[in-house]
């Protein structure tokens, strides 16, 4: 697995170089966008957005200044792709939940009470990263091998509707491994699972985008 935290170019990102942080990202940018128009198209079908609410480069380019400024944070064992990748998904959940938010301020009566949550919910929290022990061994916490044996799902092929059924995260895990090919183990720690729930949950994706498509 990768760990740009170790390399000299990520040492100088962590020391405030933005251009050094620049070169790192951008042979990821594009994969972004197309990750983005993904989501956002996503979205739009739940009725959770609407076009005008956010573009595919405002959402990546948001990503990218929360990656700046949350670099430190990054965990050793997750490649800088694959914390892109998850940061975009953190990022655009952020914005969902405060459209929600939002939309029940809007619908409430001004007489109602005022919501003891604030509108904005920055807590360090939720930027947090789930982090493995160090001593733990990936052979010790993998499932049944045979269990991951299936060929990927061509998750583009699959026609939208097939992927309503999911539950958010079963979608997450299931494009993050089968549309970008990221390691069952880097999916676990994006998603804040352990490697064998992650699998788990893989497998139970793809069973029910399949069964939604016969």
């Amino acid at each position: 697995m990768a760990t740009e935290t170790l390399t000299p170019s990520w040492k100088t990102v962590l020391k405030g170089d933005r251009r050094a942080f620049r070169r790192l990202v951008e042979p990821y940018v594009d994969e972004l966008l197309r990750a983005a128009h993904r989501e956002l198209e996503h979205y739009r079908r739940l009725k959770e957005l609407r076009p005008e609410d956010l573009t595919a480069e405002e959402l990546v380019g948001e990503t990218l200044i929360t990656a700046w400024r949350q670099r430190h944070r990054k965990p050793r064992r997750l490649s800088l792709r694959a914390w892109l990748l998850g940061l975009l998904h953190r990022v655009l959940q952020r914005y969902v939940q405060r459209e929600r938010l939002f939309r029940q301020l809007w619908e409430l009566s001004l007489e109602a009470p005022v919501p003891s949550e604030p509108i904005y919910d920055d807590e360090e929290s939720f930027w947090e990263w789930y982090q493995p022990d160090d001593i733990e061994r990936w052979e010790d916490v993998l499932p049944d091998p045979s269990s991951l044996s299936e060929e990927r799902l061509i998750v583009e092929e699959v026609p939208p509707e097939a992927l309503e059924p999911l539950e958010p995260i079963e979608r997450q895990v299931l494009l993050l491994h089968d549309t970008h090919a990221l390691p069952i183990q880097e999916v676990a720690i994006v998603v804040q699972r352990s490697v064998r729930e992650t699998a788990e949950i893989l497998q139970r994706a793809r069973q029910r985008v399949t069964a939604a498509r016969t």
